[in-house]
């Protein structure tokens, strides 16, 4: 079995956002216990998308469909999770993308099970690999801004420590 090309590709977009709300959540200054460790089973889901997607493009075949499936929909399950924690502190357009990108790599997988894909060509990899960077970049970026907010909504200072 073999998804189309674009699949791993959007696992990449889907791990990345993953592992980022899931670093937010463990470095904000106001998470608790919990969101910690759901911070950190949404880091171990991002890094297995990864993983997945580099198996996928590596075999030239989609590698344990049911699995990755699975943990498409843990990854989903784990993110809107993040939303209910306290602070609550995860991005919702990143939590959105994560939502969507989710679905796209779940149908390509089930495309590929349907209907095989041939092989491609490099332009389709680099189309791919530059409209989920478009997507991703800026969800990565809300990440960070939901970990620095406040409870009153004003958002923290970043302190460095310079000598």
């Amino acid at each position: 079995m073999r998804a189309p090309l674009w699949v791993p590709i959007a696992a990449w977009g889907f791990g990345l956002v993953s592992a980022a709300l899931g670093a937010a959540a463990i470095v904000a200054l106001q998470a608790d216990t919990l969101s910690r460790v759901i911070g950190a089973l949404s880091v171990v889901v991002g890094l297995a998308a990864l993983a997945w997607g580099a198996a996928a493009l590596t075999l030239d075949r989609t590698p344990a469909p049911r699995g990755a499936v699975a943990g498409v929909s843990a990854g989903v399950i784990v993110g809107l999770t993040l939303l209910t924690t306290e602070p609550g502190r995860a991005s919702v357009l990143a939590i959105a993308l994560l939502v969507g990108l989710g679905v796209v790599v779940a149908c390509g997988i089930l495309r590929g099970r349907r209907h095989p894909s041939r092989s491609t060509s490099l332009w389709s990899l680099i189309a791919a690999a530059a409209v989920v960077t478009i997507a991703v970049v800026p969800a990565l970026g809300t990440c960070q801004g939901a970990a620095l907010l406040d409870a009153d909504g004003t958002v923290l200072p970043v302190v460095t420590h310079g000598h």
